[in-house]
């Protein structure tokens, strides 16, 4: 059984920021890297969620590193429900970092 994802808004926006960052600074090459990396995590997420560790034991938050820059968080809903709830870039300051 496939869990159903969800996109809070804060994860659109923050996916799409980082998208535009490499698109201003990169090249296509490594965007293209960065949403096939995406989307292989989405699809391993929907099959079992439990494939990355707890973050925030407290908030059922886990945490996925897209790449050495860019951390995917989510959080289980129920038997049948992720939540996307941000893309973080490590360069920010982590006590930024709220859910």
């Amino acid at each position: 059984m496939s869990y159903s994802i969800n996109w809070a808004s804060r994860s659109e926006l923050t996916f799409n920021q980082n998208i535009e960052y490499l698109e201003q600074e990169w090249n296509n090459a490594v965007l293209n890297q960065f949403l096939d990396k995406v989307a292989a995590v989405l699809e391993r997420i929907s099959v079992n969620p439990f494939l990355y560790p707890l973050h925030q034991p407290s908030l059922n938050v886990r945490r996925c590193i897209i790449n050495g820059r860019i951390i995917l968080y989510y959080r289980i809903i129920d038997e049948a429900t992720i939540d996307i709830l941000l893309f973080w870039n490590t360069y920010q300051n982590p006590d930024k970092l709220v859910f």
